[in-house]
């Protein structure tokens, strides 16, 4: 795997034009209950029933290195933009499973139609300023490089995970610092 790119304003780099974002407002989504149980279905958009979650798979992609894939969502997300994240992911669609969503999501964003060895290295209740969900969080070491989607990331490229736990890029997605503590041991 190459170096990482440099990021769209350091001198010499190119920056995708940033374009809405790809998500589909109208999509189902299953909403769960606190043991993660699929208990009714409904739009992604908007917050989930009182008492009830929705569900996220996401996926942290590491190359034969070590280096783990960082990159900077839009401006224009609804959640979290022009923040750095190492998870690759979103909602789980009705009737999806977690394991499908991330391989889903991994094709949808960076181009990658398949991604063997791909497995879940945790599930935990998330509970941010966005809503409570359950995210299932999915570890692959990447075999080619990545082809981001401009509508969905801004910059990617592969990093030291010592840099991101220690602050080399700000501001971090919660989530994903937690991510990169629990799966790269420093």
């Amino acid at each position: 795997m190459s170096a990482p790119l440099p990021e769209p304003h350091a001198p010499g780099a190119r920056s995708p034009r940033a374009r809405p974002s790809s998500a589909r407002p109208f999509e189902r989504v299953d909403y769960v209950d606190p043991r993660d149980r699929v208990v009714a279905q409904g739009g992604r958009t908007g917050g989930a029933p009182d008492g009830l979650l929705k569900r996220y798979a996401a996926t942290v992609c590491a190359d034969r290195a070590g280096r783990v894939l960082l990159y900077r969502r839009l401006p224009s997300a609804r959640v979290y933009p022009d923040h750095y994240d190492v998870l690759i992911g979103g909602a789980v669609r009705t009737g999806e499973g977690y394991r499908a969503a991330a391989l889903r999501e991994l094709r949808e964003e960076l181009g990658w139609t398949e991604a063997p060895g791909l497995t879940e290295a945790y599930r935990v209740r998330v509970d941010d300023p966005h809503g409570a969900s359950f995210l299932a969080v999915h570890r692959w070491t990447a075999d080619r490089p990545p082809r981001p989607d401009p509508r969905e990331i801004a910059w990617c490229g592969f990093v030291a995970p010592l840099t991101v736990v220690t602050g080399g890029y700000t501001p971090l997605v919660p989530a994903g610092a937690e991510a990169v503590r629990r799966l790269f041991p420093l």
